[in-house]
């Protein structure tokens, strides 16, 4: 198992709109709330602006599932790196090239969302609280820094589909058919486990923007796991 400490921070949005003509006494404007058509527009209640903020914020499962993917994606990573001086059929090859030039730029565009989203405004607002879009203040500090910390265990036995220690040296040491055979049973699982995980997020995330990545996500493993059910028939 291991532990990530992340310094995460999530970003406050302040919702508010400029009024036309401002009151002598200084008050803040109102957000406004649109009525009906027909119906003219009231000031929102703090119902409403607090479930905005919800919609526009991002949360745990959206926190957490990124953390495990970029995990998961990597260790597919892993498995194709073996792929060149191992394999038999051409089309195994294909597919592991495939694997690779799909997830290494959604790791990195995972990594720059939490940069954007929990990183970078935890070390502009080391106070910030609510960080790492969980629930509840951010209380503690990594050591030396002023910072918040997001702990999250990143452990194999949560992320469905991870290859074991073990079946990774079976991999490793195989050759050929059997190489071949093996990797297609592995990753199919693995895959299989990421599909998995990411229709969990579409079900418990906020994010829109991670949302749109469970989705790709699910289509592009999807049409793989379909690919590697074909492949082991060509003998060539």
């Amino acid at each position: 198992m291991r532990r990530l400490a992340l310094a995460a921070g999530t970003v406050l949005v302040l919702l508010a709109a400029p009024a036309c003509n401002a009151d002598d006494d200084g008050q803040s404007a109102n957000v406004i709330a649109p009525g009906a058509p027909g119906e003219s527009s009231t000031p929102a209640t703090a119902e409403e602006i607090a479930a905005l903020a919800e919609e526009q914020g991002h949360n745990e499962a959206d926190v957490t599932y990124l953390v495990m993917m970029i995990e998961h994606h990597s260790q597919a990573l892993e498995m194709t790196d073996l792929v060149p001086d191992r394999y038999r059929r051409d089309g195994v090859e294909r597919i592991a090239d495939r694997i690779a030039a799909a997830q290494e730029p959604e790791i990195s565009a995972m990594e720059s969302w939490l940069e954007e989203n929990v990183f970078g405004p935890a070390r502009d607002n080391p106070a910030h609280q609510n960080f790492c879009g969980l629930e509840g203040e951010g209380g503690h500090h990594s050591e030396g820094e002023d910072v918040p910390l997001c702990d999250l265990e990143v452990d194999h036995d949560d992320m469905r589909g991870m290859v074991s220690d073990e079946d990774m040296r079976r991999l490793t040491d195989a050759e050929g058919d059997e190489f071949d055979r093996l990797f297609v049973e592995l990753m199919t699982a693995h895959h299989e486990g990421a599909v998995a995980m990411a229709v969990d997020v579409l079900s418990h995330g906020h994010d829109q923007t991670v949302m749109r990545m469970a989705n790709d996500l699910i289509a592009e493993q999807n049409t793989e796991i379909a690919r590697m059910e074909s492949v082991l028939e060509d003998e060539d």
